[in-house]
């Protein structure tokens, strides 16, 4: 198979590339942050090039929890074995690509943070002060858990280690609920509820331009340097988890940042356009909805990589499937009918083809085992549909012991 056609990058359509789209996605996404950064600074009396050393500090935290996110959790070793060296390299170049983008998200997250200092002024009662301490002790902490996990062995067989990425990604996390928090109480001192929000604003929008720029700095050229079928089909089901995981942070966002915004609108646009505050937080919201916009159009449009097939495996050329002898249709059953299957199979020739649809989620894992403990081949196991309503389909090849 020519993986080199197959994993062709795309060119401009026209006048657009429609790869773009992630990419202005990432610039609404910082300036959004940005402008979050400074409507908190500015309560606290601060001067605008202060929110924005606030923000740059927040950003590195941001791209490096992300980032640690996606290394964690997203890159897993594949099913087939056959496939594993050629992926492995793929997982070890997104690390190394990883690690110079991270660095330097490393090094600005440190150089930015003699800001924290700044809030030693503000924070004049016990509580306060005892975020503020918590606050630099988990960034301490992080740091270090960082420093660490970019200290990874590059051999193959330490490909898919993942332990000391999620240590990082949840000191980060930690790092960012409680810089959150400590600007909520020191704007809100009375409402335990605008801490809470704050913490899960920030820390969704800080795991979303994390996730951001790994995809586009990190993911598309490490697959353009490893190219080949196993790892655009890796590539594209670590952008599926992190479609996700957008899934959930986008409506968090927009109801986080509408209760957020009450106190300083009441919802009331006249309010809004009238006041600096809620001019910012209506640029805000607009942005994010315009990031809503770009988070539906990117798959619909084929634009979330210039790589065919990571943005959709259905851009790839399929091989030509064996049409199945008999089919048994198992969905909304409770198992995936063992029983009816041998029967099926008993009744078939070797090398026959059964088609088997189940919605029973177990199937997935169980089925593989029996197929292998009873002598047959799976061809073809796939996912349909989503959520609630999602069921399997395999193809199984009847042995012909």
């Amino acid at each position: 198979m020519n993986t080199n056609v197959i994993g062709k990058p795309r060119t401009a359509d026209g006048l657009l590339d429609r790869y773009w789209l992630p990419k202005v996605a990432l610039v609404f996404i910082s300036i959004a942050s940005f402008l979050g950064a400074l409507l908190t600074m500015t309560m606290h009396g601060a001067q605008p090039l202060e929110a924005f050393v606030r923000w740059l500090n927040f950003a590195a935290l941001g791209a490096l929890a992300g980032g640690m996110m996606w290394w964690g959790w997203f890159m897993r070793r594949p099913h087939d074995a056959a496939e594993v060296s050629t992926v492995a390299k793929f997982a070890v170049a997104q690390k190394e690509r990883f690690r110079l983008i991270g660095g330097g998200a490393l090094l600005v997250a440190v150089l930015t943070a003699p800001h924290l200092l700044w809030f030693d002024a503000w924070a004049n009662n016990p509580v306060a002060r005892g975020l503020w301490f918590a606050n630099i002790a988990a960034f301490i902490v992080a740091i270090a858990l960082v420093a660490r996990t970019f200290m990874f062995s590059r051999d193959d067989a330490h490909a898919f280690d993942a332990g000391m990425a999620r240590l990082s990604a949840i000191g980060l996390g930690l790092t960012l609920i409680i810089t959150a928090t400590l600007d909520a109480y020191l704007t809100f001192p009375t409402q335990p509820l605008a801490w809470v929000l704050r913490s899960i604003h920030v820390l969704a929008f800080a795991l979303w331009i994390g996730g951001a720029i790994w995809n586009i700095f990190v993911a598309v050229p490490a697959a353009r340097a490893t190219l080949a079928m196993p790892v655009v089909i890796s590539a594209a089901e670590q952008l599926e988890r992190f479609r996700v995981v957008v899934r959930i942070l986008l409506p968090t966002l927009v109801i986080t940042g509408l209760i957020q915004a009450y106190p300083y609108t009441g919802f009331n646009l006249e309010t809004a356009f009238a006041t600096f505050f809620g001019q910012l937080i209506l640029i805000k919201l607009g942005l994010v909805i315009g990031l809503v916009g770009i988070f539906i159009t990117c798959p619909l449009w084929r634009a979330c990589s210039p790589i065919k097939g990571m943005c959709d495996l259905k851009d790839l050329p399929s091989a030509a499937q064996p049409t199945p002898t008999q089919r048994i249709d198992n969905r909304g059953k409770g198992c995936a009918g063992f029983v009816q299957i041998q029967k099926a199979l008993d009744g078939m020739g070797p090398r026959d083809v059964l088609e088997l649809l189940s919605s029973d989620r177990i199937s997935w894992w169980e089925l593989p085992a029996w197929l292998e403990q009873q002598g047959h081949r799976l061809l073809k196991q796939e996912r349909q549909g989503r959520w609630l309503w999602q069921s399997y389909r395999f193809l199984i090849e009847k042995g012909t012991g």
